[in-house]
């Protein structure tokens, strides 16, 4: 069974009203759009109405990022001893 796209998403508030029935008729309003989905929530003193896009965007895929000095390591020859020798002699 594939995972609900939207689960987890955040809900945005669309508006904050003292009966049910205001919340209702706002709640019809957005409904009107096929984007949305809308639901109204009963607090403690008031009702709120809430919004969310049903569009999903794709995730961008990160890019391994390269940790520094990789490139020494897998050179081995930069830490032999005759490399070693040349450079400290020149100074």
């Amino acid at each position: 069974m594939e995972a609900n796209p939207l689960y987890k998403r955040p809900w945005d508030i669309a508006g904050r009203f003292d009966t049910f029935e205001q919340a209702d008729r706002k709640r019809s309003q957005l409904k009107e759009r096929q984007d949305l989905q809308v639901k109204v929530k009963k607090l403690k003193e008031n009702y709120v109405v809430k919004v969310r896009s049903t569009i999903v965007e794709k995730k961008k895929e990160k890019k391994k990022e390269k940790k520094r000095g990789e490139s020494r390591r897998r050179d081995k020859s930069f830490y032999m001893l005759e490399n070693y020798k040349a450079v400290n002699s020149d100074s």
